[in-house]
């Protein structure tokens, strides 16, 4: 299977922004439930991004199985039910799965290179007891900690994050949809979020502010769990809906604007396992 040609890269106006958050939502209740469940299976998955060994497994897969999310969209907009096994699409083609394993362990080495030059000699005095109870989920631990070093940490995490997340947004549909190699994809995909800031500022700025809610709903969580509040558990069904929910949403807004910006005109790897899963049919 021979690459594709270099996409052409449109530059769209700032409110166009607001029609992918709405196109977003819009794709999702089409298909809510089945979608609904992509999701609930999607957070399962990470859930074990805290396990050690496995934790970075999951990581290293993580564009993999975001795949499967914006291959879910790509099938309901097409009028198709999207199953559950869709989730590990990108499986089933070897080609496109060494490129996003490689574009996974290239994103995780990044953000913990990231994370290690921002704490670099902060974590010196730290005893090492007190950091083997925090592996073990011991909250109590945090508080032997300088708290201007565990906002540190938050805020190199974070950073970690965002560049990672930059680099990966538009790099993993193009590798998917476009078939284009990794160093190609990252390029382009860099190319796409620069002539395109003003629409993804907006995307960020919206879907931040109804983040809010949903980190407050989070932090009232873990609250009312660590007080031992009985309401923690109607607060943890909510939690169980709403975050599945809003990941929806932003995947719905990734797919959208790579749809937008690149193009899905040429036949790529979700083509060809389209055609595929028609003959299976």
């Amino acid at each position: 299977m021979n690459e594709q040609p270099q996409p052409g890269i449109r530059r769209l106006p700032a409110a166009r922004g607001l029609a992918w958050i709405t196109g977003s939502v819009d794709l999702v209740r089409m298909q809510p439930l089945r979608l609904l469940l992509i999701s609930l299976f999607f957070q399962f998955f990470l859930g074990f991004s805290q396990a050690d060994a496995l934790g970075l497994l999951i990581i290293l897969c993580l564009p993999v199985l975001s795949v499967g999310m914006l291959h879910a969209f790509y099938n309901v907009e097409r009028g198709e039910k999207p199953i559950l096994a869709v989730l590990f699409t990108a499986f089933t083609v070897s080609k496109s799965l060494s490129r996003l394993l490689l574009l996974g362990a290239l994103v995780l080495f990044l953000g913990l290179l990231i994370v290690s030059f921002m704490l670099a000699g902060q974590m010196v005095d730290v005893d090492i007891e007190v950091l083997n109870r925090i592996e073990q989920g011991d909250l109590d631990a945090l508080m032997l900690i300088d708290p201007k070093l565990i906002e540190h940490a938050i805020m190199a995490m974070a950073v970690g994050a965002a560049v990672s997340g930059t680099i990966s947004y538009f790099s993993v549909p193009l590798i998917w949809f476009r078939q284009q190699g990794v160093g190609q994809a990252i390029q382009l995909g860099l190319i796409g979020l620069a002539r395109n800031w003003r629409p993804l500022l907006l995307v960020g700025l919206v879907l931040g502010l109804l983040a809010v809610p949903v980190g407050l709903l989070f932090g009232f969580f873990y609250l009312s769990v660590l007080s031992g509040n009985q309401s923690s558990s109607w607060l943890a069904i909510m939690m169980l809906l709403v975050g599945p929910v809003f990941q929806l949403l932003l995947f719905g807004t990734q797919y959208l604007a790579f749809r937008d910006i690149f193009g899905l005109e040429t036949g790529g790897a979700a083509e060809q396992k389209g055609g595929d899963d028609q003959l299976v049919a």
